[in-house]
């Protein structure tokens, strides 16, 4: 009741009473994840409401943080890997009080460990320390205790694959988000909201952004019928004959300011390249907040870029318009998306291609927007 978020997610956890651990553990069962339980120590050993609901919150912390599919996935010294795991965890019980043998940043005084860094990063500076004679001391110290919880089961796996399990972790997880009212969600620590946000990217359909910005600029070709002396005509035999001539015209615009990175430009010039080749006749307009540069594109880079502003769309949009005679058969728009909502129509299709670490949104009017990747 008073963390619905892990409640909600422990609905779908296979629960195993067993005395096969001494203790409380997580691990794989039949290709699903389980949460283990001796029952005697649950009941018998743990004194109070207060350090089961301890115990069991560290050990789903340790399936949300995905330590057991990360001890598997490099040659680590297990026994500082469970160290490490049990140093990132036991930091986000509050406000339930786990039992005296739990391992804290305290345990390592010594070391004078910061908090809220990952167990890659606490395993390094373990394994740089453990040569220490008192690191050495603390590390065999703790080792021998009887722990609350059990890591004897982390690495064993004999049902479905790992990448099934854990897809099926992340499906579990947004669940829980889901259904966690937004008052108790806001309680959720930041570090495990970032790793929401992460499972929720991941999972997002990948868009090939290079293959939907060549289906833009094929699908605004245009093709021109015309008569000419130079061939015969297939229905009647004689000349004039007809050929056809495709043609395109095509405004880039760049967004050229100041939160734009120089491997974007190049990445992107690259597929305009491509669309040139093709024989499109292209348009480079740079602009930030106001129109900077206008040039044709003829196969090599520009030696410098013009802005290093703020972003506004509306001024390539307005001069397109003002420009109609052009007759532009599209525009594509390079930007990471951090600019207010376009006013101004663009009297052509748009493309929006944003960069991989732009924001896409409502914002993003007229047009298909693709983030690349």
């Amino acid at each position: 009741m008073k963390e619905p978020f892990y409640a909600h997610f422990l609905s779908g956890i296979i629960r195993v009473i067993t005395d096969e651990i001494p203790t409380a553990a997580v691990g794989f069962k039949s290709g699903k994840i389980a949460l283990y339980v001796n029952e005697n120590f649950f009941l018998k050993e743990l004194k109070s409401f207060n350090e089961r609901v301890a115990v069991i919150k560290h050990e789903t912390l340790h399936i949300l943080f995905k330590h057991l599919f990360r001890m598997q996935s490099k040659s680590y010294d297990n026994k500082l890997f469970n160290i490490a795991a049990d140093l990132v965890v036991n930091q986000l019980i509050e406000p339930w009080r786990l039992p005296e043998s739990a391992i804290t940043l305290s345990t390592f005084s010594a070391l004078n460990l910061p908090p809220d860094k990952s167990v890659e990063w606490y395993y390094k500076k373990l394994k740089q320390q453990s040569s220490d004679d008192n690191t050495k001391k603390t590390i065999s110290q703790v080792s021998e205790e009887i722990s609350h919880s059990d890591h004897s089961k982390w690495g064993e796996n004999k049902g479905a694959s790992s990448n099934i399990i854990e897809t099926e972790l992340d499906r579990m997880i947004i669940q829980a988000k889901d259904r966690t009212p937004l008052k108790d969600y806001g309680s959720i620590p930041l570090g495990i909201k970032k790793m929401i946000n992460v499972i929720i990217e991941k999972r997002k359909p990948q868009i090939d952004w290079k293959r939907a910005l060549r289906l833009f600029s094929t699908s605004s070709r245009k093709t021109r019928v015309y008569y000419t002396m130079k061939r015969i005509s297939k229905r009647y035999g004689t000349r004039p004959g007809i050929k056809i001539k495709r043609y395109q015209r095509l405004a880039v615009a760049i967004d050229t300011s100041g939160s734009i990175k120089e491997d974007d430009f190049v990445i992107f010039f690259s597929e305009i390249h491509s669309i040139w080749k093709q024989g499109a006749e292209i348009e480079v307009i740079e602009c930030d907040a106001e129109v900077q540069r206008k040039y044709s594109y003829r196969g090599k880079l520009p030696k410098f870029i013009s802005g290093g502003g703020g972003t506004l769309f509306d001024p390539v949009f307005s001069y397109l318009k003002s420009n109609r005679f052009e007759k532009y058969d599209g525009c594509i728009y390079l930007t990471d998306g951090y600019a207010p909502e376009a006013k101004i129509k663009p009297p052509c299709s748009l493309f929006w291609c944003i960069t991989k670490d732009g924001k896409l949104g409502n914002h993003l009017k007229y047009g298909r927007a693709v983030k690349m990747n």
